[in-house]
């Protein structure tokens, strides 16, 4: 197994341990008078301790291992309610960012960069959380000691799947270093088997000002990609700025618009008996359509038009005044002209 140590699965670690949600879905309790508190009293109070916090700040190091390859990076976070947040990874002489300002999501590289704007009605599914990477139910909270990490006085606590957890996280058991005085996270070891990741988070402050140029997206460098679907033709003709066309021949599934700042794209999708068919209209796509590889002329309503096949899938495409039209079909070339006609 590859030791990943990518820049977003570093940021993602950073965002477990800081946002308290190795706590999540753990049973709470109340420590009684002098007796010691248990693994899950020590983690509902560290997640009460983030949870109250308006801002977080610190540093971070993070080390992921295997048996062939150790990889490290270095995470500044900053936190801000209500869904504001920001890290910058160093890894390997490299610096990237990823941050979000509550309704964009953004991220910048050495070699690229986006932003996209959160869903307002819906979940952010296609993209994995935190919570995507640590058990929110069916763990076991162990304290196995309490001892001095750094000169701080600290609570160890294990946590461990049981029999009704995930499959993904059968193998996964997580200890965390957590600061008697003030329920801080301070380190956690979390290994499935495989690998190990060890993350130690230092120079944390609480509540403490930030600006809010610090989460917004670099915009000099990053183009703003919003997205709307569609469930019905009608809807889609109503709401997007381009002439679409309908195939009548097919079955209208649905339809997503994508505007970014160089352009903008509806795909639309549709059934038909001899499987889908994608048809699609973009703006600022002429020029990046120009050299494609293996493309061969051909003739769509009497108008030249450019045919690629590959893999059982045929694509034929067009521009006109600066609008591209595209079908996408299973099948041959033939096929895909044959829907083109219907549509130019």
């Amino acid at each position: 197994m590859r030791v990943s140590g990518s820049s977003r699965q570093a940021a993602v670690v950073i965002a477990v341990v800081v946002v308290g949600l190795v706590a999540a879905g753990v049973a709470t309790g109340l420590p009684g008078g002098d007796t010691q508190p248990t693994g899950e009293d020590v983690l509902d109070d560290v997640e009460q301790r983030y949870d109250d916090a308006e801002t977080v700040t610190g540093t971070a190091a993070v080390t992921v291992s295997n048996d062939s390859e150790t990889e490290e990076a270095t995470v500044d976070f900053a936190f801000a309610e209500p869904d504001q947040f920001r890290f910058v990874i160093e890894k390997d002489d490299a610096t990237s960012e990823v941050g979000s300002n509550g309704s964009v999501v953004w991220a910048v590289g050495e070699d690229k960069s986006f932003a996209r704007e959160i869903p307002a009605d819906s979940e952010y599914d296609d993209h994995e959380g935190p919570d995507d990477f640590v058990p929110d139910e069916d763990v076991e909270a162990e304290l196995v000691d309490t001892t001095e990490l750094d000169g701080e006085d600290v609570y160890v606590v294990e946590l461990t799947p049981t029999d009704d957890a995930d499959e993904k996280y059968e193998d996964v058991e997580s200890t965390v270093w957590v600061a008697q005085e003030d329920s801080r996270v301070l380190q956690i070891e979390t290994t499935d088997g495989d690998t190990e990741m060890t993350v130690e988070v230092t120079d944390q402050q609480f509540d403490v000002s930030i600006h809010e140029s610090t989460f917004e997206p670099p915009e000099d460098r990053v183009s703003v990609t919003t997205t709307e679907s569609y469930d019905s033709f009608d809807d889609l003709e109503a709401s997007t700025d381009l002439n679409v066309p309908a195939y009548d021949d097919g079955e209208f599934q649905d339809a997503t618009e994508i505007s970014r700042a160089e352009g903008q794209a509806v795909i639309q999708e549709y059934a038909t008996d001899d499987g889908d068919v994608q048809i699609i209209t973009a703006t600022g796509a002429a020029d990046r359509l120009g050299d494609v590889e293996d493309g061969e002329s051909v003739t769509v309503d009497g108008e030249d038009a450019t045919a690629v096949e590959r893999d059982g899938r045929s694509t034929v495409f067009w521009t006109e005044d600066d609008v591209t039209t595209g079908v996408v079909v299973e099948g041959s070339v033939d096929d895909a002209v044959s829907v083109a006609e219907e549509i130019r």
